[in-house]
């Protein structure tokens, strides 16, 4: 399958900037497409590399039927190259290896494409490398980075690449395409809502927040009813090791904005429905002030970057929860 432009949801403003672009004919030889995780930035770079090389180019983006576009489909076109860690990183062996793929007399006319996806996973040294090819880039070639945390590329990258944001998508957006995604469609209206809106606009979080809910909501919902030190170990613990808890976080958020909605008297307002029996006890043990600090607090958290101290917060969270008016 040949990705297409018009296919990528909710990011106007990314879409037609690469649109301009292309139009133009003045592409750039370094692009950095930057923003959440899961928001379309991947799916967008795979699109634009298939407009470049097309031959028959629409304004929805790549043709799917002419050679170079069969050949993406393929997965075999010989030049679009593609550059992603092994393990956890990408090494300075695997710029180095582009770069001699760069070196080399280009397989057909049409412009060569380089992803390197997540760019924020290069190390220093494969950076640096790279910092070359963005300098001097070979002739008719484009190299399009895709990071997930902007922040995490050295500024020298950064300064040689146009920039291209994404930004989250808002939650019926997300909700909408998680009903047109196959894994979801077994699920339950109200768990698609509750995972889109705590998703931080991301479909690829919700997502994956739907596919580990399942009894997470109850086993949650225990968890937030009254303090079990075993139960509440358990579920730091399960923590250790994640790199991104934003969507392990996505079900105690609609429970903590459900018990906040319920004890304020706003019951029409709730996400996750099909739970308003055993919410409701919930939500009496505390004043509508009350339950919304929570809410912010665990909504702080899940915005912070990736580090080891989670597991030990959540714990310390639930712990104070049921100390706290």
């Amino acid at each position: 399958m040949v990705e297409r432009l018009e296919a990528v949801r909710g990011q106007d403003r990314a879409v037609a900037l690469l649109a301009r672009y292309l139009e133009s004919g003045k592409v750039p030889p370094g692009l950095l497409f930057f923003g959440e995780e899961g928001i379309g930035k991947e799916k967008a770079a795979d699109a634009f590399a298939a407009a470049l090389l097309c031959r028959a180019r629409g304004p929805g983006g790549a043709c799917g039927a002419c050679p170079d576009c069969r050949l993406l489909a393929a997965g075999s076109h010989p030049n679009l190259l593609r550059v992603v860690p092994e393990n956890r990183n990408i090494l300075i062996d695997d710029i180095r290896r582009l770069q001699e793929e760069l070196a080399l007399k280009a397989f057909s006319d049409r412009p060569r494409v380089a992803l390197v996806v997540p760019a924020d996973r290069m190390t220093v040294q494969a950076a640096n490398a790279l910092l070359k090819t963005l300098e001097e880039p070979p002739p008719a070639t484009h190299l399009v980075l895709v990071s997930h945390r902007l922040s995490q590329l050295p500024p020298t990258i950064v300064s040689r690449c146009q920039k291209v944001p994404f930004s989250p998508l808002p939650a019926e957006v997300v909700a909408e395409i998680l009903r047109g995604l196959p894994g979801a469609r077994a699920h339950p209206a109200d768990a698609i809502r509750a995972a889109a809106a705590c998703a931080a606009g991301s479909p690829g979080r919700a997502l994956e927040a739907l596919d580990e809910a399942g009894g997470e909501r109850e086993a949650w919902l225990r968890l937030l009813a009254k303090p079990d030190a075993a139960a509440i170990s358990r579920t730091a613990s399960g923590w250790k090791g994640s790199a991104e808890t934003a969507p392990l976080i996505a079900v105690p958020l609609s429970l903590l904005r459900d018990l906040a909605l319920l004890s304020s008297g706003a019951e029409a307002a709730i996400m996750n429905g099909d739970l308003r029996e055993l919410l409701r006890p919930v939500a009496a043990r505390k004043s509508p002030g009350g339950w919304t600090r929570a809410l912010r607090e665990l909504l702080g958290m899940s915005r912070m970057p990736p580090q080891a101290q989670k597991p030990l917060m959540l714990e310390a969270f639930l712990f104070g929860l049921h100390g706290k008016e």
